[in-house]
């Protein structure tokens, strides 16, 4: 939150001083779809883990039938981590990993070979990405069949939505303690769901490329199949008390796959509106910050907070002054961050449309069990001096 509010300020101090606004539409997003159809250099860097894994990773181009055309890039993996620029690409991509790593369940060494890789698929890789891959990764490839852009995207949501976190985005750590402590809560959530597979693996006494096999085949587009979900829930379980487990969580409670149903996430979706004797295009920059209640979670970017796109969207109204708009998500304190400049000003009314997870076993909350904290309006007058609105309010609707 402080990110943001920095930078929203930033932002108001430049509007003040200049007395121009933030320019049309959003911010950029990645790129172009296609094959080598950029002027700058795409750069992938992220975690690749089954328990870290030292090895190689290799990029390779998809074409429009989702077939692999090109061997764009391999690069080194130690420890998990791996960077690499594929060069002047932008398009879809299919990211394949192979070698070593220590078991969570076993804590022995075990292998991943060129024949049986971990796969992870981007629709649109342009410009500086964060990729995971692992084994949620590699459901969801197998999800999407033919690797075509909206059947990537497609595979990616339905195991995010199943996990509730980004399975791309999020990073999952090395499952020890010293790491697990650090980390947010979704990159626990990721790394004991990894582990869990693992567990199952023990359980089955069978090779990590079966165990995913058997998981894929009950995953469905609408989530989970009951068994699924029970061999899951179980493994979860026993990995709590394995003697291997080093990452000193031995609670489930303590985490959301506690209430892991295998159900695709459902949503709920709010509107923020301005109210206060405001005239039209009077405000030039706003930010606050809104407390969401318990049971729902905002889907975002687990390093950075932003939240994924779609979820936080300008409202008719607004996007017709062509705002820049800036978002941030604490899942620690549940504060989600918003600013917006423009410099044709707006007024009253519809603001921003938020959509939201529902927590398994919860309810959808009602308006009113929001609270918005923080506001900080401004006019900017042509004269280039500011002015504070201290009648401005936002109400949830």
């Amino acid at each position: 939150m402080n990110r943001l509010r920095l930078l929203a300020a930033s932002a108001l101090m430049a509007l003040a001083l200049t007395g121009c606004g933030g320019g049309a539409g959003s911010a950029a997003g990645n790129g172009t779809n296609g094959l080598n159809n950029t002027t700058i250099d795409t750069v992938i860097t992220g975690t690749a883990s089954k328990g870290p894994i030292t090895g190689t990773i290799s990029f390779y181009a998809l074409d429009g039938d989702g077939a692999k055309v090109s061997l764009l890039k391999e690069a080194p993996i130690v420890n998990g981590n791996y960077s690499a620029n594929i060069g002047k690409y932008a398009g879809p991509i299919v990211i394949e990993v192979t070698g070593s790593y220590t078991d969570e369940a076993t804590g022995q060494p075990l292998t991943i070979t060129a024949g049986a890789p971990i796969r992870a698929a981007h629709s649109n890789a342009s410009g500086n990405i964060t990729v995971a891959v692992t084994p949620l990764t590699e459901l969801a490839v197998r999800n999407a069949g033919v690797l075509t852009a909206p059947a990537i995207d497609a595979g990616n949501k339905l195991i995010s939505d199943i996990f509730q976190f980004d399975i791309v985005k999020t990073q999952p750590v090395a499952p020890l303690a010293a790491a697990v402590n650090l980390a947010a809560d979704k990159q626990k959530e990721y790394t004991l769901a990894i582990a869990a597979l693992s567990q199952l693996s023990l359980r089955m006494s069978e090779p990590l490329s079966n165990t995913l096999t058997r998981v894929a085949g009950g995953i469905s587009s609408v989530g989970m199949s009951s068994q699924t979900v029970a061999d899951f829930q179980d493994a979860l379980t026993r990995f709590m008390t394995n003697p291997n487990n080093r990452t000193e969580i031995h609670d489930l409670s303590a985490t959301n796959l506690a209430a892991l149903t295998g159900s695709i996430a459902s949503t709920a979706t709010f509107t923020l509106a301005i109210q206060g004797p405001v005239a039209a295009k009077t405000i030039k920059g706003i930010q606050f910050d809104l407390v969401i209640p318990d049971g729902l979670t905002i889907r975002s970017d687990a390093a950075t907070g932003t939240p994924l796109s779609g979820i936080v969207t300008l409202s008719t109204a607004a996007a017709a002054a062509s705002p820049e708009l800036f978002s941030t998500y604490s899942d620690s304190s549940s504060v989600l961050g918003i600013g917006l400049l423009s410099n044709t000003g707006i007024g009253t009314g519809d603001l921003v449309t938020i959509t939201c997870d529902i927590k398994p076993g919860w309810s959808v909350p009602s308006a009113t069990a929001f609270s918005v904290t923080n506001i900080n309006a401004v006019d900017i007058k042509s004269d280039g001096s500011t002015v504070v609105l201290g009648d401005v309010t936002v109400q949830v609707k």
